[in-house]
């Protein structure tokens, strides 16, 4: 089945009618028309290393934010692939907005696992931020109520305009560290102000600059059992097909959109470029070099190949969900494999075009110098890792990933 056709099986599947379609296209439009307000922002997101508040407004106003908050909430709790296309289209603009938009928008889907009161407290009307990490460097201590919570964390994206952070943690008790039945750490999501946390400037980094992904702590934070989920077994109290996926398989999924929507940008304006450069003791403009084609023509099947995957993977994913079904191992390895594969490709894509524009690609006025750092940026990123070759082969050859959480 080709991609377009497996998007639009995924559509009616799941919607059903005319409505929902134009919400999808509605946002995909919203994400495209902040492009100019998203550029002329860009040398002070890369300056600043993190994103205006007038485009941190105008990205909320728009409901990039909240692209996985239930429809109980007011959300529009996106397919997989809808949220692909919308994130995507974001990063063509600048990948530091796309970056912070969609780990806020991921974050979006954990008001489902949450009492309706506590989610609406949280995440209101769609416009409120939740920041912070998947990594389990902090220590919830279990008291009467909730949890006394300590912990330092790295990489909190979009902290500096969020209003609630996230901080995951393995429980303890008097005894020590618990355990979950299955003998791993008892591993628990927090949620709690913005306003309680200590910012620590760590982001100065070469790619994604403005997306402020600074580290963070809080001490001895007590935090209501309420505001917080077992973070990897808990149960939604939203139906819905969103909920039949696992939440590390989503967010690998709207980490690896952005890369994507970065390597476009790449390919176009390196063909915008060619149009107009004559390389150095070269008589023929860049689109005429037998060279310059054949990069961009590489560039251009890399990208396709890994996103019409990375759809189709996605797409069957949901198919398996919206019947009802647990998502399979093996479809979950597929989807984590086409994720990677399509941040590597997007990586090779934007080499490529970075190697053709020669030395003009060296200069901030190139969109193509952002690009080459961003999109390695989000290689970075364990989502995306190569990491999930070698877990994935395992699952296709009928043996268990290798961790714990895949």
């Amino acid at each position: 089945m080709s991609t377009n056709l497996r998007e639009r099986s995924a559509f009616r599947a799941e919607r059903g009618t005319a409505k929902g379609l134009a919400d999808a296209e509605g946002l995909i439009r919203a994400a495209g028309e902040l492009a100019p307000t998203t550029e002329a922002a860009r040398a002070d997101i890369e300056r600043e290393r993190q994103l205006p508040r007038a485009l941190v407004e105008a990205i909320g106003n728009a409901g990039l934010f909240a692209l996985w908050l239930p429809k109980a909430f007011g959300g529009p709790e996106l397919n997989l692939v809808d949220y692909i296309r919308v994130i995507e289209e974001l990063a063509r603009a600048d990948g530091s907005a796309a970056w912070c938009a969609t780990v806020a928008a991921c974050y979006s889907r954990v008001a489902g696992y949450l009492q309706p009161d506590i989610a609406r407290e949280i995440f209101g009307s769609g416009r409120t931020v939740v920041a912070g990490t998947i990594n389990p460097t902090g220590k919830a201590f279990a008291v009467d109520g909730g949890y006394r919570v300590t912990g330092r964390w790295a990489y909190g994206s979009g902290i500096l305009h969020s209003a609630w952070t996230l901080g995951i943690c393995i429980v303890h008790d008097r005894e020590g560290p618990r355990r979950a039945s299955s003998g791993a750490p008892d591993i628990r999501l927090t949620i709690f102000p913005t306003s309680a946390v200590e910012v620590i400037d760590t982001w100065h980094v070469s790619g994604l600059r403005g997306t402020g992904s600074h580290d963070y702590r809080v001490a001895d934070l007590f935090v209501r059992d309420d505001h917080s989920i077992s973070c990897f077994d808990a149960k939604p109290l939203q139906s819905g097909t969103l909920y039949a996926v696992p939440m590390i398989t989503v967010l690998s999924i709207a980490i690896a959109a952005v890369p994507l929507g970065i390597a476009r940008t790449a390919i176009d304006a390196a063909v915008e470029l060619a149009q107009v450069k004559t390389p150095f003791r070269s008589s023929l403009l860049l689109r005429d070099r037998a060279t310059f084609l054949a990069a961009v023509g590489r560039a251009e099947a890399l990208w396709g190949s890994a996103r019409s995957f990375l759809l189709a993977a996605v797409s069957d994913l949901w198919g398996e969900g919206s019947s009802g079904m647990a998502a399979s191992m093996r479809q979950q390895a597929l989807v984590r494999l086409a994720c990677t594969q399509a941040a590597q490709s997007a990586a090779q894509a934007v080499d490529l075009m970075y190697n053709a524009g020669g030395a003009t690609s060296l200069y901030e006025s190139s969109r193509l110098e952002r690009c080459f750092r961003d999109v390695h940026a989000c290689t970075q990123h364990i989502a995306t890792s190569t990491d999930s070759y070698e877990a994935g082969g395992r699952v296709l050859l009928g043996l268990d990933p290798g961790r714990s959480q895949f």
